[in-house]
């Protein structure tokens, strides 16, 4: 299993914390986003990275080369950062991968046992779902009694929502290549500015999802300095006093 990190944007809502620097760089305590993250891959035993890059790809490069903690970083570019969405640069890992993937955002904190969850799930295709957090930016996540994914959305009603999309997922290469192939078709008329989240939801289908929920799992996204401050004070200290 390998895992692949989304990392091609410029975070605009962070500014001027990521005038130069990539959001996965944003400092936490001692440490920065893309570290943690790393590190929590590690852990769950997995070797091999693929961090899809855009803006300041560079950056990436100087910073964490082509090993870190024992595991091979393998970068892909997204030259077209600015106008695409996330699914668009899953898409340029097409060709690359041959197994099945941990996908993860660049922008999250959150506990080890996120992924180590979604690995030992025994369902291929897996979305991690928390309790909703009321950031005001969920992805809202609804799912049938099996835990099969129903809906998904940050436009959909709130109510009755099973819970929130973290950013986390396990994705089979039977499916991997059932998103590749629907992007495709959406590239040749010239859509490429949405998230994978859309397209997992779209081929679920008729391919099931399942949704892990894990209710009282600690984690944040950081899209914006509220997200980062609360992340800084509340979320990250948490963490530490829950793993150490």
């Amino acid at each position: 299993m390998k895992a692949v990190i989304l990392a091609a944007g410029v975070g605009k809502r962070l500014k001027p914390f990521t005038n130069d620097l990539p959001k996965a760089f944003i400092s936490m305590v001692g440490s920065s986003l893309i570290y943690y993250s790393l590190n929590n891959i590690r852990f769950a035993g997995i070797n091999t990275v693929i961090i899809v890059t855009g803006f300041r790809e560079s950056f990436f490069k100087k910073k964490l080369g082509s090993k870190y903690n024992n595991m091979d970083i393998i970068y892909v570019s997204n030259n077209e950062y600015a106008s695409t969405g996330s699914m668009y640069s899953l898409s340029k890992t097409e060709g690359i991968i041959d197994e099945d993937i941990i996908l993860l955002e660049s922008d999250l904190l959150y506990e080890k046992r996120a992924i180590t969850g979604l690995i030992n799930f025994s369902y291929p295709d897996v979305i991690l779902t928390s309790s909703i957090r009321g950031s005001g930016d969920e992805v809202y996540i609804y799912m049938d009694d099996c835990g099969y994914l129903t809906n998904l959305g940050k436009n959909i009603q709130k109510n009755n929502a099973n819970g929130e999309l973290v950013g986390i997922s396990k994705i089979s290469l039977s499916f991997l290549k059932k998103l590749y192939n629907r992007a495709n078709q959406d590239y040749k008329i010239g859509d490429k500015n949405y998230h994978y989240e859309e397209v997992i939801y779209e081929l679920s289908k008729e391919h099931p999802v399942k949704c892990l929920f894990i209710k009282d799992l600690l984690w944040t996204e950081i899209d914006t300095c509220k997200d980062l401050e609360k992340a800084r004070n509340n979320i990250y200290p948490k963490i530490k006093v829950k793993e150490n």
